[in-house]
């Protein structure tokens, strides 16, 4: 009874402070309400999920969802508080959205003639020839920006980046490492004979040292 009469006056004291989300809700979905970004988010103390408050907008702009569409996911680009003509973040803005190397797309802001509202653009990288997917470049910089960069492709990288065995040696395809314009598909390889081992291929993992 005892522990009963304290959770029921934690509920009571946090409902007072108006902290308890007000109705359950999808996980991981996005609303706007009264200019307020929600956020559907699992509650571990009530069970459930409940929307909670993400970001409050200023009068100043409109809070938006999916601005690029319900079927695309650019994170927290595509939803919070924009200007009442924008709907992306910013004139320039680019990021990738790649939902394979077979088929890996820029989405750029750009400033609509007909409007002269900013919109969502895309561009099918790998579409172009020669061949080119969406990455970072300069790779690591302070400010990068995403950009469709041309493939250099030392090793098969598509559909699916190559691995095999070579006597004990595993070789395997890796990248995209950015240099300059280029992104650049190259062998790593692993000697297993050091170690004492031989290389195998898993049927689940793939290409691995292991114990003879």
């Amino acid at each position: 009874m005892g522990r009963q009469v304290v959770v029921t006056a934690i509920v009571l004291t946090l409902s007072a402070c108006h902290v308890l989300p007000e109705s359950t809700c999808p996980a991981g979905a996005f609303q706007c309400a009264d200019n307020v970004l929600q956020g559907c988010y699992a509650d571990e103390f009530l069970g459930g999920a409940y929307w909670h408050t993400v970001q409050s907008c200023p009068p100043s702009q409109t809070c938006r969802v999916d601005t690029a569409g319900p079927a695309v996911d650019l994170g927290a680009s595509e939803r919070g508080c924009f200007a009442p003509d924008a709907y992306c973040p910013n004139e320039g803005f680019t990021q990738c959205m790649s939902r394979a190397w077979t088929d890996s797309s820029l989405w750029s802001c750009t400033l609509r003639a007909s409007d002269q509202t900013l919109r969502w653009s895309t561009t099918s990288c790998s579409g172009q020839v020669p061949r080119a997917i969406c990455a970072i470049t300069p790779d690591g910089a302070p400010e990068p920006t995403s950009a469709c960069l041309q493939v250099v492709e030392n090793c098969p990288a598509f559909p699916a980046l190559d691995s095999h065995c070579e006597g004990n040696v595993v070789y395997g395809c890796t990248g995209p490492t950015v240099i300059g314009d280029k992104a650049l598909f190259d062998w790593v390889t692993t000697d297993c004979a050091l170690n004492g081992q031989v290389c195998r291929v898993n049927p689940t993992s793939g290409p691995g040292c292991v114990t003879p």
